[in-house]
């Protein structure tokens, strides 16, 4: 119980639930109390003692459920492969030419002993080096081996052994009882991988979103990435807080020699000369058509994020139509709100002409040299009139124009592109696929905006 409550403490950290060794040993303590035959008893002792904040509450269930349940076989095989054989008598056949390994699996599986099975593969995967894995590539390797020494390659020359009289359900059976044994194999494997090496999957999906194209992220796994977001929000305002903090202005010689007459020319209190600088105002023009959706939907959450340390911003969405979304960030729940103005601000074909007209007659007065002006959008516009004299008109009165475009810089230009036209009158042009990309492009911007 020890060996197996301490692997299931690695799976916990590794599913990202902080477990000390304290807590492992009043763990250990809670099992010698409750016993282990009452699961749901043990899952909600266990709980109690290991998980502290309802995240974590979650991720433990979930890793209790897969650790202990989730065992090799849990599946069972489907009984119409074997409707027109005699299970029994096959068994027997298969054993008197397979290796024992194989010869075992193949009678407890037309026997349906899952219990057997499950305890092969447990002794097999162990002797394998399956508590060694720490890489995606290590599972095929482990469950490989696995395969081998279980002798599941052998029940595939045996279907197809013509020297011997198999009827043609039997070899069909026989096929079956091989594919289905590697298969649960792999997903017997899979599923230790993600429990020792990367429980959650996240570490694994946020490594690839950090590296690749933020559109080619599958919907499934947006919240993982959402709270990545977060998470180089976070960052990004401890490092504001602590530049703040650093710096108090300049000097004042005059006023500070005339504070401290009376301390015998000592300086003892001393003052700062600031200066009251006009308030600068970020203008966020996100592109929100199908194509360009998903690093909009990661752009604008982490704008919002970083509200408190920017300043003044305001958000428009556009495809066909361009309208202010600022306010429903502020009065809705952030993913509602971001997800509402995709939805409503996504529909049409994409027009940026139309979108600069729409954006000079809501905020083209409030522009002034304290403004920034934020486009994130693939400048494709389905060869509408892109209006590049208002996208010029509009960079003439911001202090600082900059583009953030998801494509490759060598596809700018091609087709319906307008980009390389529109470049010519922006301050900065980045290319931003990724949230590696995103992270640096706000940082960089909140030092210029400090």
């Amino acid at each position: 119980m020890e060996r197996t409550l301490a692997r299931f403490v690695t799976a916990l950290r590794n599913a990202e639930v902080r477990v000390s060794p304290a807590e492992t040993l009043d763990a250990l303590a809670i099992i010698d109390a409750v016993g282990v035959t009452d699961f749901r008893l043990l899952k909600d002792a266990l709980s109690l003692a290991l998980a502290k904040t309802i995240g974590e509450k979650a991720r433990f269930d979930d890793c209790f459920d897969r650790f202990f349940h989730q065992l090799a076989f849990a599946r069972g095989a489907k009984s119409s492969f074997f409707r027109d054989i005699e299970r029994a008598e096959l068994a027997d056949r298969a054993s008197g030419v397979l290796p024992a390994p194989a010869a075992a699996v193949v009678s407890a599986i037309l026997h349906d002993d899952r219990t057997t099975l499950a305890a092969q593969v447990e002794e097999a995967a162990r002797a394998s080096g399956i508590d060694r894995m720490a890489a995606l590539r290590d599972r095929s390797v482990v469950a490989a081996h696995i395969a081998d020494a279980l002798g599941i390659d052998a029940l595939a020359a045996l279907a197809n052994d013509s020297d011997i009289a198999w009827s043609n359900a039997e070899r069909h059976a026989l096929r079956y009882v091989r594919s289905y044994a590697a298969d649960e194999i792999k997903q017997y494997v899979d599923t230790q991988y993600r429990l020792r090496v990367d429980a959650s999957g996240r570490r694994a999906l946020i490594a690839a979103a950090l590296e690749s194209n933020l559109n080619r992220i599958p919907p499934d796994y947006h919240d993982a990435v959402k709270e990545s977001v977060r998470a180089i929000a976070a960052r990004l305002k401890r490092g504001r807080r602590r530049r703040r903090r650093g710096r108090r202005g300049a000097l004042d010689v005059k006023r500070t020699l005339r504070r401290n007459l009376g301390y015998d020319e000592a300086l003892f209190a001393l003052e700062w000369r600031t200066q009251r600088r006009q308030e600068a105002t970020v203008f966020v023009l996100c592109d929100v058509s199908n194509s360009v959706a998903a690093t909009a939907r990661f752009l604008l959450l982490l704008v919002y994020e970083l509200a408190e340390v920017l300043p003044r911003v305001r958000t428009f969405a556009f495809s066909s139509r361009l309208g202010e979304i600022t306010s429903r960030g502020r009065s809705k729940a952030m993913d509602v709100a971001i997800e509402t103005a995709l939805f409503d601000w996504g529909k049409g074909t994409t027009d940026y002409g139309h979108a600069w007209l729409d954006f000079r007659e809501l905020a083209g007065r409030e522009l002034n040299h304290r403004s920034t002006v934020i486009v994130l959008g693939d400048a494709r516009s389905n060869f509408f009139d892109p209006r590049i004299e208002h996208f010029r008109a509009i960079a003439h009165r911001a202090g600082r124009t900059l583009w953030l475009n998801p494509e490759p810089v060598e596809q700018w230009g091609d087709g319906d592109s307008e980009m390389r036209r529109y470049a010519v009158h922006c301050t900065r042009v980045w290319r931003v696929g990724s949230l590696a990309d995103l992270e640096r492009i706000a940082a960089t911007l909140i030092n210029e905006l400090d």
